[in-house]
């Protein structure tokens, strides 16, 4: 019976040992990182001239996880700049899943992000920088926990840095049509003229292969087929047959005879199927404006759909 009580205070006296210890362990406290924790490394590229090139990949690298007071999954960018006080600047995403401190980024992104810092906003007004001096510094952050976001406590910079004209902008496909008195040719020389009725994909939707336009037909009943670019009525030899040339009317003759809708008026909407052929869509019993999508996000499906104003 002794042994038997000695046992059980024994047991009794261990338990209590090991609740004492569990109430030392603590949960993991989260703690605002100290950027002189974070810093960038010293490109090796830093002082060699960099072309930019459209597939081309670079790296940024940070020292390692800014100190939260554990290991967390971090996620980790680039911001470039101009200047070293980043008064403008852009954020880079790198590839990947983006929780490396090994940053690889994209030549493509930075050349986006500069011609966007110069005030570029199309090709036209697009300056040859030259060599430029390009500044760096990393943000790290846990996914969802805005009060982890820390940047690094030094800049880094890529010294010789060529870009080149890199901004994504909305496609556009022509309208050519009875808009006017006569037909304005699909030809580079009418470019200007053509802007009023080029059908453009919006600016949130960028390579979308959508285009929308509203296009004013003056009263007269509208006749029209859509051309992808400036190169003539009739599609040259050499041009990709995987690529659309022009489109008009699916279900007519392809002889260069219109298609007509005479049911199509003001208030109805059509859809109809698009095809590489001269015939036209004709409204004979539509005058004015018409509102339209032309939908070549599936090459294999084009459909264009109409409302009349």
């Amino acid at each position: 019976m002794k042994i038997s009580h000695i046992y059980t205070a024994g047991i009794l006296a261990a338990m209590a040992l090991m609740a004492g210890a569990c109430s030392d362990v603590t949960e993991p406290v989260l703690q605002k990182p100290d950027p002189q924790t974070f810093t960038l490394n010293i490109p090796p590229l830093q002082d060699q001239y960099y072309q930019l090139s459209e597939n081309g990949t670079f790296e940024i690298v940070a020292n390692g996880q800014p100190s939260y007071g554990f290991s967390a999954i971090t996620s980790y960018r680039a911001q470039v700049s101009l200047t070293e006080d980043f008064a403008d600047f852009r954020t880079l995403t790198p590839t990947g899943t983006g929780t490396l401190s090994r940053m690889t980024l994209k030549d493509a992104d930075l050349a986006v992000a500069l011609c966007e810092l110069h005030g570029v906003t199309d090709e036209s007004n697009y300056e040859d920088k030259g060599i430029q001096k390009v500044y760096f510094r990393g943000q790290a952050f846990i996914s969802g926990i805005e009060e982890t976001e820390v940047l690094t406590s030094n800049v880094v910079s890529l010294n010789k840095v060529q870009g080149y004209f890199a901004l994504k902008l909305p496609k556009y496909i022509f309208c050519i049509g009875n808009y006017l008195t006569d037909w304005i040719g699909p030809e580079a020389a009418n470019a200007e003229k053509l802007i009023p009725y080029r059908v453009t994909e919006k600016d949130d939707e960028i390579d979308s292969n959508i285009f929308h336009a509203t296009i004013d037909f003056q009263e007269n009943a509208p006749i029209f087929r859509f051309y992808m670019g400036l190169d003539g009525w009739d599609r040259p030899a050499d041009f990709p047959e995987s690529q659309f040339f022009s489109l008009g009317a699916a279900g007519g003759t392809n002889s260069d005879t219109p298609v007509e809708f005479p049911d199509f008026k003001a208030g109805e909407q059509l859809t109809h199927k698009l095809a590489e052929t001269k015939d036209s869509f004709s409204f004979p019993n539509c005058s004015g404006v018409i509102e339209m999508t032309i939908d070549l996000s599936n090459h294999d499906d084009p459909v264009a759909h109409f409302t009349a104003k």
